[in-house]
């Protein structure tokens, strides 16, 4: 007797939430040298570079260098609140269309609708220089510690240059931003006898092109051609490697335990012709497209001309996992619920469709088939994955749920049986972006005033802040945190609204006292009345709660909170609005003009 989508589906949820051990089957951080990399673009011997000396003093230190570091230099100089380049300094260990922020700024033109790594890490490169800053960053450098010292942060920076000794240096700085982002660490599995076998491996989040062959700007992965290779996982991250292995790999085998929902990406190469006529035809074209592409996901009002036409302006259902505006109260929500399955069964049958209309082999094709609403993982968009288990050299192991039995000396056993590997390749993620407060993931102690520790804090679920950008007991502490924000299907997006919400909080409270240094502090009660617009929506994500194990319910262990944790969590969550609701209150704050729930004072 066929069963109905929805127990097929509960069926699903259920064999991997019986078998999961939740979170506690990853380890926290796994320090074994086969899934770390030394930097690739410093030599070694390479010292150090000190835009500001030890015991040196800085206005603003910005911790990481990716986008979120970089954003958050180029809109602090924009807003009057570092008056140069020499203002800052940018710590970091390391050294497209819609995704790619400043285009307009840059006048740079993506390659491809998508770009891939390098060109992405390059365009990072070509930012820091257009705004100046590239000579203000501190590589091969990481936050150790910060402490609030009445009037500044005390910041301990541990310098690890590339075959040299470390050592610890001191700066002392006004202000601090926290850019060091949520996806810092790979997640690795505690698989028994990982540490035992005998060949190469490699984890995604740090690929070694020693092992692989090839390098970042020429990635020919010639070393396995010879070589029997598993791909752990067909997750975001594996589902970009599997295409590019394949085409190398004497055989690839890949572990599935959980199909990723696999639709069209359609990138292409740039047409400069349609680049100037229909992409960068207007002066604020970037982020009137940005928001385009979140109007489309959220569903926001009447619906403009589409101008992204990615994967995700198809997928409204998608405001299950990162909000969405609505006046739906929870006693209603199972009406919801029922209206966004409707919508999403008619797109997650044709992405089924699609796994059958590609993959050659029927048993195959049935394996990578997805059962679940399209909300509950993260959703993937790929046109080379699915083809990729037409190559002979090509085999999918799907464990139906079970994780890898163990790990042996010459390869890895699934439900008993032993597959002989000369190389495993990790494509199991990061760890998760919602378990950590931002110091956390970067390995870094924040000590606040009276002592008050923030991951401590956040562990407790009792770290408060104001908009997911600052918090009390913290002052001239600037974050930009998913947690009590709102969340796009664009992180750039959102990291770019946050840093200039920040950026003209620093500026307007200088400009308010008249003097350079200020003192800027959310009040507690600013923080509460934050916490309670963020648990006024949490009833709009609420679904995530009955999905499959994942990063998006804890690996699973959402299942097992008492009500407590659940009604801390949905003050501490994502905003269930959705991201453009969350602007427009910035919006409206900042226009406002009062640095509503901040005090201000002269240092």
């Amino acid at each position: 007797m066929a069963i109905s989508l929805t127990e097929r589906y509960e069926e699903e949820r259920k064999k991997r939430q019986d078998i999961s051990k939740g979170s506690a089957q990853y380890f926290g951080r796994y320090e074994n040298p086969a899934f770390t990399t030394e930097d690739l673009w410093i030599a070694s011997g390479t010292t150090v570079r000190r835009p500001v000396e030890d015991g040196g003093h800085v206005k603003i230190v910005i911790f990481g260098a990716g986008f979120a570091g970089l954003l958050a230099a180029a809109e602090c100089l924009r807003a009057g609140a570092a008056r140069s380049a020499n203002d800052l300094l940018i710590v970091d260990p390391a050294e497209s269309y819609t995704y790619l922020p400043y285009l307009e700024e840059t006048g740079y033109i993506p390659t491809r609708k998508y770009a891939g790594g390098d060109e992405i890490r390059r365009y990072a490169e070509l930012l820091a220089k257009h705004y100046k800053v590239d000579d203000r960053a501190m590589f091969q450098s990481a936050g150790k510690s910060l402490a609030w010292k009445s009037d500044y942060w005390e910041c301990k920076i541990l310098e690890k240059p590339k075959g040299l000794p470390q050592q610890t240096v001191t700066v002392h700085a006004d202000i601090v931003i926290l850019g060091s982002g949520a996806f810092t660490y790979p997640k690795v599995p505690d698989v028994p006898g990982i540490e035992l076998f005998k060949g190469a491996q490699i984890h995604t989040a740090r690929w070694n092109y020693e092992i692989s062959g090839g390098s970042v700007t020429d990635p020919k992965l010639d070393k396995l051609s010879d070589k029997k290779v598993a791909i752990i996982g067909t997750g975001a991250t594996a589902i970009q490697a599997v295409p590019e292995v394949a085409k190398y790999a004497q055989e690839l085998y890949v572990v599935q335990r959980t199909p990723s929902a696999v639709d069209f990406r359609g990138n292409q190469d740039t047409d400069q012709d349609a680049w100037s006529t229909k992409i960068a035809n207007k002066a604020g074209w970037q982020k009137e497209r940005l928001t385009n592409l979140q109007i489309w996901t959220e569903q926001d009002h009447s619906l403009p001309e589409k101008l992204t036409d990615d994967g995700f302006s198809t997928m409204p259902t998608i405001a299950f996992a990162f909000g969405g505006p609505s006046d739906v109260k929870a006693e209603d929500m199972a009406k919801r619920i029922e209206i966004m399955r409707t919508a999403d069964d008619i797109r997650s049958n044709k992405v089924r469709a699609r796994t059958e209309e590609i993959v050659k082999d029927a048993e195959t094709a049935k394996k990578l088939q997805a059962w679940y609403p399209g909300w509950c993982k993260r959703p993937t968009f790929n046109d080379e994955f699915l083809p990729a288990f037409n190559r002979p050299n090509v085999h999918l192991i799907d464990t139906d749920g079970q994780s890898l039995e163990r790990v042996t000396e010459t390869g890895i056993v699934i439900n008993g049986q032993e597959y002989p590997m000369d190389v495993i390749i990790w494509g199991t993620g990061y760890g998760n972006p919602l378990t950590e407060s931002l110091a956390g993931k970067a390995e870094m102690s924040v000590t606040g005033k009276d002592g008050q520790d923030m991951e401590e804090l956040n562990k407790a679920l009792n770290f408060a802040t104001l908009h997911g950008c600052t918090a009390a007991g913290f002052p001239n502490l600037f974050f930009m945190s998913l947690s009590q924000a709102g969340v796009g299907v664009n992180q750039v997006q959102r990291l770019w609204r946050q840093t200039e919400h920040i950026a003209y909080t620093i500026a307007e409270a200088e400009r308010r006292i008249g003097k350079k240094k200020a003192l800027i502090e959310a009040t507690p009660e600013a923080c509460q009345q934050w916490g309670d617009e963020i648990s006024s929506a949490a009833h709009l994500t609420s679904p995530m709660l009955a999905c499959t194990p994942g990063y998006f319910t804890v690996e699973g262990d959402a299942a097992h909170f008492p009500p407590e944790v659940l009604n801390k969590l949905a003050r501490t969550g994502i905003y269930g609005q959705g991201f453009l609701k969350y602007a427009r209150i910035l919006d409206a704050w900042e226009a406002e003009g009062k640095l509503s729930g901040l005090v201000v004072s002269p240092v």
